[in-house]
Order: structure tokens, then sequence, then C-alpha cells
């Protein structure tokens, strides 16, 4: 469906522009225009993403998959939005109360709208940016507390839109879900000194943030919550024990890596799963601190219990079904026999989980990305895909006659008017998903830095982890062939979907007739 829309708009265009003279006049570009837009406002509908499909970067071949990791928080365990405000709100009385930072700070409640996932900070400039996969800040997405600077305010901190490397290196990027509400106390706690003028050391402010923002975690006062009212932050997450049984069942060796401690990890599975959850899973690891686990050599710990205590022996073996903490990566692979097979590992912090486990063990990696899903729903309405449809032809315009706009004012006058159009478009585009920072995989063309890390570090990505269930325990993944920028449009996908596309069309008219009852 999609082949078949595209083909008629560009074979729409490619037919206007073929019956220009070699110099266009003014009128002319304008009945080119016109042609185009009508041609796209003639298509009723458009083809659709699944929200809950699994997307391919690396062929993965599950068949040779023997052993499954997981992460728990963010992985097995999806959250509520109201979990960021539940941090937001600890972490800030934290600041108040052990900072010293000023009570009205209180009464700024947490905005669930302002930020995305994968933003870079600016510490220096207390800039909150959004960053291409070339490095480049993309407009409009530069903001000191919730103040969006100017492109002048930008050039002026940063000498363009191109972060220099040593530059980029250095800011610190929000990539987990629970940056969030960090990211939203930075930008409240900025923005309240700002406007009343309190003048502040940001190296401090961003280290005081950070530091509560961790307390929050280490002293327990998170998990105490949570477990107070479980079913107000913890999703359900339907079909995740069907998912998990149908691997047990299939002779896959599963296993857990968590940094939560294990009273919290097995409240919320139980809560999830039931009371046996654990018969699903042969090694479970709590408080394993990621990203050290993968690199360093802390020893094993036997975790007790009954006690809710750290054994103080020596760990020389693996006993499936018992309970370890700390350790490393290096110790578990050999006491869990996993030398020589396959592991493909679950996790939604792209570099704490899946980082380490692809590029120094040789791990197959599955990114779990739970805003995929509402990105993917937005993407799929009519007047995304018009506007995004549109968006490209007004680019074809411009490129294709920009020639014609140096050699006649009245055609460089209509390229103008086509190219604040184009401007128009492309930030109505960008606030479908997030009004301040736009698409989490997408900047106004490029994909993020987040998305070329997700797809760096990543072989399969989706929005939560029953989505596998849609697949066999021994599918193959394939990567879709996309065009590089010298290659032909009518890449191979494209060509073959539309013909597997015609051939299922043929057989269906044939084998089921249509009945007009209308």
């Amino acid at each position: 469906m999609r082949t078949r829309i595209l083909r008629s708009v560009s074979s729409t265009l490619c037919r206007s522009v073929r019956n220009l003279p070699v110099q266009a006049s003014g009128n002319r570009l304008r009945h080119v225009h016109e042609t185009a837009k009508k041609s796209l406002l003639s298509v009723d509908s458009f083809s659709r993403v699944d929200p809950r499909a699994v997307f391919v970067n690396n062929e993965l071949n599950l068949r040779k998959i023997d052993v499954y990791g997981f992460d728990y928080d963010y992985t097995l365990a999806v959250y509520t939005r109201e979990l960021n405000e539940l941090i937001y709100n600890l972490a800030m009385r934290r600041l108040i109360r052990d900072c010293h930072y000023p009570e009205a700070l209180l009464t700024v409640p947490y905005d669930k709208e302002f930020s995305i996932r994968g933003l870079h900070y600016d510490i220096q400039n207390c800039v909150l940016l959004k960053v291409d996969a070339f490095s480049q800040i993309q407009k409009g997405t530069a903001f000191r507390g919730k103040r969006q600077l100017s492109d002048a305010e930008i050039h002026k901190i940063y000498g363009g839109i191109t972060l220099p490397d040593d530059k980029g290196r250095g800011l610190p990027q929000l990539m987990d879900l629970f940056s969030l509400p960090w990211a939203g106390i930075l930008a409240t706690t900025v923005q309240f000194f700002d406007e009343r003028k309190i003048h502040f050391d940001p190296h401090s402010l961003y280290q005081d943030i950070a530091e509560c923002v961790k307390q929050v975690h280490v002293t327990g006062e998170l998990y105490k919550s949570v477990l107070k009212n479980i079913e107000k932050y913890v999703h359900k997450n339907p079909g995740l024990h069907e998912y998990l049984h149908r691997l047990h069942q299939s002779g896959k060796t599963l296993f857990m890596v968590t940094n939560s401690p294990f009273t919290f990890m097995n409240a919320g599975m139980t809560y999830m799963l039931g009371s046996d959850w654990r018969k699903m899973f042969t090694h479970i690891i709590v408080q394993a601190r990621k990203p050290s686990f993968f690199q360093g050599h802390t020893p094993f710990r036997l975790f007790n219990e009954e006690s809710a205590k750290l054994h103080y022996g020596k760990v020389t073996e693996f006993e499936p079904g018992r309970v370890y903490a700390g350790g490393n990566i290096g110790e578990f692979a050999l006491r869990a026999n996993l030398t020589g097979k396959g592991v493909l590992y679950f996790g939604d912090h792209i570099y704490t989980d899946l980082a380490d486990p692809m590029l120094k063990l040789g791990w197959h990696t599955a990114a779990i990305v739970p805003e995929l899903a509402r990105e993917i729903r937005a993407q799929n309405t009519d007047e995304y895909r018009r506007n995004i449809q549109w968006l490209e032809t007004l680019t074809y315009l411009m490129s294709n006659f920009q020639g014609d706009g140096r050699r006649n004012t009245e055609c460089a006058a209509i390229i103008n008017e086509w190219a604040e159009e184009r401007r128009k478009l492309r930030e109505k585009v960008k606030t479908v998903f997030n009004p301040q920072f736009g698409s989490m995989f997408r900047t106004y063309h490029n994909m993020t830095y987040f998305s070329r890390r997700l797809m760096r570090l990543s072989d399969v990505y989706t929005s939560r982890l029953p989505n596998l269930l849609k697949y066999d325990v021994d599918h193959a993944f394939f990567p879709r062939r996309n065009a590089l920028p010298h290659e032909s449009l009518n890449a191979v996908p494209t060509v073959s979907e539309n013909m597997i596309e015609e051939i299922n069309r043929n057989h269906t008219s044939q084998v089921t007739p249509v009945i007009d009852i209308c």
C-alpha cells in the first residue's frame, strides 16, 4: 500500500517536472507544487506499522540462542508514568532537606511532558539539548531551564550547531527512563534560579541533584514507596508470564541480572507473574552494580533470603535457583557454563545493559524501548504520514529547482515560500511527539544520537518483552536492506514488498471473492 501511494505521488511529480522547460517560470513552479499537493490529498489512507512488532538492526536467528538474560527495571518490569513523578518529588524533597535549596521549589509540580530520553546535558551552561547522529544540535531543542534558547544563543555558546568531539564527549546523556525526573529537576531548579536572578554554581547544582536522585535509590526510599502501592507504579505486563513460560518449556536457560535489591524485585515479579515465577529462572543476580558488573572483578555473594543479608562465604559454584549479589560477568559466564552458548540479553539502558555484553562478550542484545509504541501510534495517523510525505515532496522540489531560483527572481521568491512552508511543517511534525524536543528517535531528518547507539548496540528492539510472543522460539529476524544515499530509491525491499503484496492481493481475490453488500 505505502509503495503504491509513494509511487503515485512521485510519478505525478515526475511528470510535472519533465513537462517543464529548461528554465522554469514562476507559474510553472506553482503548477508543480499544486499538482503534487492535490495528488497527495487524494490518498485516502496509508499503511500502518505494528506498534508491538520487533524491529531488526542485525540478523538474529533465535534457533541459535540457548540462553536468555534479562534486566529487571523497565525490561521485565514496566512502570507507570507515576513512578517518574514519585522520583521527582522524593529527590526534590531531599534536595531541599539535605542541600538546603529553597523550599519554594516544592510548589513547582513535575511536568511529565517536558523531557524525553536521550538528551544531553551541558553542565557548565545548564542546557538540555537534543543531538543527532552527527553531533548536531537540532534547532529549537536547546533549553536552559524551561526557556528555549534562540539560534543566536546556541551559536554564542557552541560556535555553531555542531558539537565539537571534545565537547560532546564530556556531556552526560540521559539514557534510561529513570533520567526523566532527573531532567525535570534540573530544568525546574535552573528555571527557578534564573527567574529570581539567584546566582549558583552549575557544577555544584548538577552534583547535588545527581546525589539526591542517587540517594533516593540507594537508601531504599524509592523501593519502600513503590512497595506500599505497587499497583500504582507497576504494570501487570500482560503476556510476560506466557512468554517466559514458553522459553522455559522450550529448554532455554533464563537468568536475570539487576541492580535492584531482591526484596523489591521479588515483590514486582510476584505481582506480575505469581509466586512461582522463580521456577522459570536458573540464575538470579541482584545488586549487580551494572555497568561495573560487566567491567570489574567484584566477587559474588550468596544472598540469604531469610535474613535478607549477604553471606560471608566465598562463592565457588552457582546453584540453580539460589540468589546471588554483586559479582562480575567473567565469573558468571564461567560458573553458569555460558561459554560457547548463544546468549541473548534484554535491557532498556543502551550503555549499562547492552554495550558491554555485545562489544566485549559477543552476546546478542535486544533493547526494550517502552516509548516506541507511543511514537509508532503517532506516526500511524493519516495526518502525520501525509505531512511527512508532503515534507519530502517539498524538499525534493527545493532541491530540484534551486538552480531556477538563482536565475529567476520570481522563482527565487517561490522557492523561499516553499522553504518557509517546509520550516513550519517540520516544526509541526516535531511537536507530534513532544512539544519541546520532538521524537526520541529522529531530529528533523537525521536519526538522533540515541538512535545511532540503539542501532549499533542492539540486534533487535521492541517496546515490551511480550511482543516476542508473535514469533516462534526458532524465528530468524532479518534486517531490512535500506537504500544508501548513492543507491537507487527503488531499493530491494520496495520492489520485493510491492511484488509480494501484489501476489497476495491477487491470490485473495481469487480465493475469497469480495461481496458488495451496499
